[in-house]
């Protein structure tokens, strides 16, 4: 059973029953979830962000018991931009380096879902699957009302909401690499969801991966809101996390 060695020097504590590493990279912190027995192929899920949030309604728990490592960095204050996938990508090099698989299987919740996305349009070879749960998609969301996520990303990427609009750089203009490199795509979101408008949002990233060629199972939920997130049943999210493996 291949099991990655830690540093001695990092501080650790117990998360949902397992022992979590931490660490700083890049300025940013970090840690990694340790599970009791490791699967041996270095398998990883990774929380882009919102981490402690809906940890087993996600499948995180499930998947540590089932041999995946787990890891977080909390890049948020870059939102995705440039600078904030290049740290996200010398990250992933480094789990590489300790001995975890080059892809990762990625969850993203929200702003998590916008952050997988970002992430996986620029390096989709190195990833094995993306769960997407109520997610932000859009970097010029005509629907948010507040103006705080499109103001957020417009000043980490020094581009104007207008010229966000046609990027390649706002994760529903670049679904291509996503859909070419046949990585698995599952998302649960809810019809009525207010924070995170649908039509503005997944229904766009939706419609163009299919346009494209792609597939993805989409868990579609009335009266549901953006909360919470995740199934009340998570042996499907498991059984998808899997299953890519195997592809």
């Amino acid at each position: 059973m291949k099991r990655i060695v830690f540093p001695e020097n990092w501080q650790t504590d117990q998360w949902y029953g397992f022992t979590r590493h931490h660490l700083e990279f890049e300025g940013c912190k970090a840690w990694i979830v340790e599970p009791d027995y490791p699967a041996g192929d270095g398998r990883w899920s990774w929380c882009t962000v919102w981490p402690e949030a809906f940890v087993k309604r996600v499948g995180i728990v499930d998947l540590l018991n089932h041999g995946f490592y787990h890891v977080h960095i909390d890049a948020f204050a870059f939102r995705a931009s440039p600078e904030g996938v290049r740290i996200m990508s010398k990250f992933q090099d480094f789990l590489v380096s300790m001995g975890l698989s080059p892809k990762a299987n990625l969850i993203g919740m929200s702003w998590g879902g916008y952050f997988s996305l970002r992430y996986a349009e620029e390096n989709p070879n190195r990833i094995a699957a993306i769960y997407l749960d109520a997610p932000l998609c859009n970097a010029a969301d005509p629907e948010d009302k507040v103006g705080d996520r499109n103001q957020a990303i417009s000043d980490n990427y020094k581009l104007t909401t207008e010229e966000l609009k046609s990027s390649k750089l706002n994760p529903i203009n670049n679904v291509a690499p996503i859909v070419e490199a046949r990585i698995p795509l599952m998302a649960a979101v809810g019809e009525d969801d207010i924070v995170v408008n649908i039509d503005s949002n997944f229904n766009i990233l939706e419609k163009r991966i299919i346009e494209l060629g792609g597939t993805i199972k989409t868990i579609r939920r009335g009266a549901w809101g953006h909360h919470p997130h995740g199934l009340d049943d998570t042996e499907q999210l498991l059984k998808f996390h899997c299953s890519a493996l195997e592809q």
